[in-house]
């Protein structure tokens, strides 16, 4: 597998992250859950969103890169 289709499933994964995480926030805000949880949903949530924008610019290929 190459670096572009790594960094393709990688970004993938990364996005149902972020919707799970955004589903998440919403379920929580809905039925009035604790604000300290849903602050740390939504600093996962950006986290997240900057990873893919890291691995997206091939900031982080390195981590991507076959071992020998």
């Amino acid at each position: 597998m190459g670096i572009e289709e790594r960094r393709s499933l990688v970004i993938s994964f990364l996005r149902r992250c972020v919707r799970y995480a955004n589903e998440s926030i919403a379920r929580k805000t809905e039925r009035g859950g604790e604000e300290e949880e849903v602050v740390r949903w939504v600093a996962y949530r950006d986290f997240t969103e900057h990873s893919i924008l890291e691995i997206s610019n091939g900031d982080l290929d390195s981590w991507l890169e076959e071992e020998e």
